[in-house]
């Protein structure tokens, strides 16, 4: 890309203005159609779970995570068993970064990029709905602008379309993640589905946020000395090196306790302990949910969840 198209950029910041503009007049048309829906859906045991603000930004989490993965997961996969010319190629057109040079390639790198300016426009979008709606805390907005930062430039490059699409991919395990945390405390009738996501969430999360994510940490920091495209500040490439390592180190950091809670909860869950008399207080124990899964998303905060202290402090209108 030309630093010097002044044009590209403004096209840029269009498209980001457009899209965060879309993502927060979608979260306050779901804030307000939510209570049509009161009547369908059971009353969760936590109050904050019925702020119309906690569900729409739930759901909207689930809506952002099925645009990106249908955007990405396609050319993801392509990406995988290309050379490395492509996957650590530089789009020529810097506003939809297109190739010229690479024909054959040219709609993949664009889905990746639009990806990349979908969720970087996210990301922007709930920062300043959390702002508005205190549904968030200190750690949420750092990791928020983290990975804002890493979007930005890696997007105002069109550079990394593998590890681009890699890191995006992580959002495969947010609907079951974001499903789960909804539907968790509002009755034994969605035991079945808050065990099924459970699963699928676990599951999805060893594959892309654990092998996956590893796998591109590990193939950037082995080709650091070609990866990026010429005219890339060298503390750019720097930060997304280190972010990019820093932030598949955590995954791991945050898996054991996934393992343990969530393994926990599933495993209650199929050998029927799961809503037993605790011999504690002579009580259905979480009401019938099981305690692991409980525990389990009550701690998370990734994919987008917040803990339950900074969530129970959601302010209601």
């Amino acid at each position: 890309p030309r630093s010097d198209d002044e044009s590209a950029r403004w096209e840029i910041i269009g498209a980001f203005a457009r899209w965060t503009s879309f993502w927060v007049v979608l979260f306050y048309v779901l804030g307000f159609t939510m209570p049509c829906l009161a009547g369908w859906i059971p009353q969760s045991s936590k109050a904050y779970e019925n702020n119309r603000h906690w569900v729409a930004r739930d759901v909207l989490g689930i809506v952002h995570a099925i645009i990106v993965c249908g955007l990405i997961l396609p050319p993801l996969v392509i990406m995988l068993n290309a050379p490395d010319h492509i996957r650590f190629g530089a789009g020529d057109f810097l506003g939809t970064c297109a190739s010229a040079t690479y024909p054959d390639y040219n709609l993949i790198g664009q889905a990746i990029a639009l990806g990349g300016l979908v969720f970087s426009a996210f990301i922007f979008a709930d920062v300043v709905i959390s702002m508005l709606h205190g549904l968030a805390t200190l750690d949420y907005y750092v990791h928020h602008a983290v990975f804002l930062a890493a979007g930005v430039i890696i997007r105002g490059h069109c550079m990394l379309p593998l590890n681009a699409a890699i890191l995006l991919s992580m959002e495969a395990s947010t609907p079951f993640l974001n499903f789960m945390l909804f539907f968790r405390n509002r009755g034994p009738r969605y035991t079945f589905a808050v065990r099924v996501t459970g699963i699928l969430f676990v599951v999805l999360f060893v594959a892309f946020r654990l092998a996956l994510n590893t796998y591109g940490a590990i193939l950037l920091w082995r080709s650091r000395d070609f990866a990026y495209p010429d005219g890339v500040p060298r503390w750019q490439s720097m930060f997304l090196l280190g972010a990019v390592q820093v932030g598949s180190a955590l995954q791991f950091y945050w898996f054991p306790a996934i393992a343990r809670t969530f393994g926990k909860g599933i495993l209650e869950l199929f050998s029927g302990s799961a809503g037993k008399i605790s011999s504690k207080n002579g009580s259905t124990a979480n009401g019938g949910r099981p305690a692991g899964m409980e525990k389990a998303a009550d701690s998370l905060k990734v994919n987008g969840s917040r803990s339950e202290e900074g969530l129970s402090k959601a302010k209601v209108s």
